[in-house]
């Protein structure tokens, strides 16, 4: 038997995307929703594959440690990038084209949230993550999956963030739910 479940988050970010012609070009923020739907075979005998807690304790603690009240930019978004550092403010650099231009679009948002959460429960080899459908707003969203993702994309994300995510991991520990164990 093979099913899915889906934990969602919301957070609040602001970003613009540089060089776009029209409203999107300005300083503007959003309520991000991000729904993380992951695969298992196998339910373990307390009758689930993970505890909900466990996904909000290790991923949703992640979102809103990193992309909550952040300002999400495009790497070269200089003005922005020394705005923000200048006023100690909460940033999260866009890097699936590495140090280059990548705008922080819906879809790019959602690779960047797919790639921390795979990282983030990449250990929990019984559950896989399958998708992101993230909300811009109520009526705007992308499905993000691992297919979403190009493999150098994947390496500049983890080239800049793979260490930290794996250490952030590895202080949240493992918790035991079934306490028959």
């Amino acid at each position: 038997m093979s099913q899915t479940i889906t934990r969602p988050f919301e957070f609040d970010a602001g970003h613009r995307v540089m060089n776009q012609k029209f409203k999107c070009c300005n300083l503007h923020g959003h309520r991000y929703r991000a729904e993380l739907t992951f695969f298992f075979v196998d339910i373990e005998e307390i009758g689930y594959q993970i505890d909900f807690s466990e996904i909000k304790r290790i991923g949703g603690q992640w979102i809103d440690d990193h992309l909550d009240h952040a300002f999400i930019v495009n790497p070269e978004d200089k003005s922005i990038l020394s705005v923000c550092a200048e006023l100690s403010s909460r940033i999260w650099t866009i890097r699936l084209q590495d140090e280059r231009y990548c705008n922080p679009t819906v879809e790019n948002i959602a690779k960047e949230v797919f790639l921390a959460i795979q990282t983030l429960f990449e250990q929990e080899s019984k559950l896989i993550l399958t998708e992101v459908k993230l909300f811009e707003t109520p009526n705007c969203w992308t499905n993000c999956t691992r297919k979403s993702i190009t493999s150098e994309e994947e390496e500049n994300w983890n080239k800049h963030n793979r260490k930290s995510l794996v250490e952030y991991r590895e202080k949240k520990g493992q918790i035991e739910y079934d306490d028959r164990l």
